[in-house]
């Protein structure tokens, strides 16, 4: 998963030495330079790749265009073409109407303008631009003033943020004529990041957990195939207590209690009760591999922090959880004493279950070691981790 951040001026030096000035973005699937009739000039980084790649609704307005080479929502998809009004299809808004484009990659804040709107035609229309990560809230990120015209989302968007839809409502500008409303030929963005990704059955769920901001930094680029650390469940499960919580989690401000690790994102989830650590506690053994019933525990206090009012690791005792236990798991006596509450919760609420009557909750001989038992892959982790959020929040 690889942040792409690119400077509009910088690219424009990169690429003005191999890329002819005329080139249309529509033949390419590299950066490229895109230049319309006006004199207007713009980098698209991968070009066609970070234009709209599908049309989730269209709303034409009133009144709007009889042109049959400006009714057809497709034509916004891909990379601009259209260097001028009459060299090719658009789509024409309409007085008032409006258009909602989804993208293969997520939309995210950058240095400069962040969406390029391409508009053409002899009349300059404006947009209202809208992101929104789930089809459902929307955030007015400023509107796109006609012609090759680029909105800035920093400053109106949460720090972090991805976004996978645009949404463009013409401003009735030009609510007259021929062609009223904006004509728009392409929609790019210009830093995008890639969905997470894994195994072909975890995708659909691991974009969303992006969208929730439920991956950390340390998964990022990594095999989320691999089985999960315990450094590396801690961020998530930080990021799940983000996610519940609506806030960044504080930075540690005590003394480090473990001896093996200076992770930051352990040190959070040791403020916030998460974890205590191993054996001791001065130790966390931030690279041995997860377990379950360790994974349930974790999960468990996040729950705790978010909805009780009070809550501390130190006053856990003095707390119950409500629920209503499911039956006991056949593997029962080899759940550890300090563990069983909360595997039996995480059961309770469909978070972690188990499978065919057993829970699973860690390795006990060393051929389950050898065969990787009771051990969760980073994909697994993150799927937790949503049910987590959606079960609970």
């Amino acid at each position: 998963m690889k942040k792409r951040t690119v400077s509009l001026l910088l690219a424009i030096v990169m690429l003005m030495a191999v890329l002819p000035m005329n080139t249309m973005a529509a033949k390419k699937l590299e950066d490229v330079i895109f230049r319309d009739s006006r004199g207007n000039e713009v980098v698209i980084p991968g070009g066609a790749d970070s234009c709209a790649v599908r049309v989730v609704e269209f709303n034409h307005g009133t009144p709007w265009t009889n042109d049959p080479l400006d009714t057809d929502p497709a034509e916004i998809l891909g990379a601009p073409d259209r260097g001028n009004y009459s060299n090719g299809k658009g789509i024409s808004l309409g007085a008032g109407g409006t258009i909602v484009l989804d993208f293969n990659y997520f939309i995210t804040d950058g240095e400069g303008m962040d969406i390029y709107v391409f508009e053409v035609g002899n009349d300059v229309e404006a947009t209202k631009v809208e992101v929104s990560a789930d089809l459902v809230n929307w955030i007015y990120v400023g509107d796109a003033d006609g012609a090759i015209s680029g909105v800035d989302i920093n400053g109106k968007v949460a720090e972090g943020a991805k976004f996978k839809y645009v949404r463009l409502t013409d401003l009735k500008t030009y609510a007259r004529g021929s062609y009223p409303g904006a004509d728009i030929d392409a929609v790019a963005i210009m830093h995008a990041r890639v969905p997470a990704s894994g195994s072909t059955w975890a995708n659909t769920e691991l974009e969303k957990a992006d969208l929730l901001g439920l991956i950390p930094d340390c998964l990022e680029d990594a095999d989320l195939t691999k089985p999960i650390t315990r450094a590396e469940f801690a961020a998530v499960s930080v990021k799940t207590y983000e996610a519940i919580e609506g806030v960044k989690a504080k930075n540690p401000s005590g003394n480090n209690p473990f001896k093996d690790t200076v992770d930051m994102e352990v040190l959070k989830a040791y403020e916030l009760g998460i974890t205590t650590g191993t054996g001791d506690g001065t130790t966390f053994s931030p690279n041995d591999l997860l377990n379950r019933e360790q994974a349930a525990t974790m999960l468990t206090r996040v729950y705790k922090k978010t909805s009780m009012n009070g809550w501390t690791i130190a006053k856990d005792g003095e707390y119950t959880l409500e629920y209503t236990k499911p039956s006991p798991f056949s593997d029962d006596a080899k759940i550890s004493g300090w563990a069983k509450d909360s595997v039996y919760f995480m059961a309770a609420n469909k978070i972690i279950q188990g499978s065919e009557g057993k829970f699973m909750p860690k390795a006990t001989t060393s051929a389950e070691q050898a065969a990787g038992y009771a051990q969760a892959t980073r994909e697994q982790a993150i799927l937790i981790a949503i049910r987590m959020v959606e079960n609970l929040k």
